[in-house]
């Protein structure tokens, strides 16, 4: 197209060249695309048991049976620690369980590590399953 130097008629000219495409060399109308909104993301409903708040896996019952005879199981869920925090908790803690075989104690920290750490997210658990408080971390 040409605008004979008219600014107006360039612009007319430039937005309908915008507005069509070009394919094997017939003019197609661009296709115009609507922004979308994404769809709400659903909140996970409350834990209603401590089999909610740790998922399956080796280990699970490990934690559940022994995590909660000094404090409250859900602690061991909390706090997001580091891999080198979780090996420093597993050699502080061994005196606290020592009558669970090392294989077993080593698959429980392993499971702890894997599950509730830096790079994952803090579970949502309700105050009731920290009654009894949560030792520091």
């Amino acid at each position: 197209m040409w605008t004979n130097g008219n600014p107006v008629a360039l612009s007319v000219a430039l937005a309908g060249l915008m507005a069509v495409g070009c394919e094997n060399g017939v003019e197609q109308e661009a296709e115009v695309q609507t922004p979308t909104t994404a769809a709400p993301v659903a909140e996970a409903p409350a834990p209603t048991s401590l089999l909610d708040i740790f998922p399956e896996g080796l280990g699970r019952s490990l934690v559940i049976g022994s995590c909660g005879s000094c404090h409250a199981a859900a602690c061991s869920a909390i706090g997001q620690r580091t891999a080198a925090r979780w090996t420093a908790l597993e050699a502080d803690h061994r005196d606290r369980v020592a009558d669970m075989a090392d294989a077993d104690y080593q698959v429980l920290f392993e499971y702890l590590a894997a599950n509730f750490n830096d790079t994952k997210p803090q579970p949502n658990i309700p105050p009731q399953f920290l009654e009894g408080g949560c030792t520091p971390f």
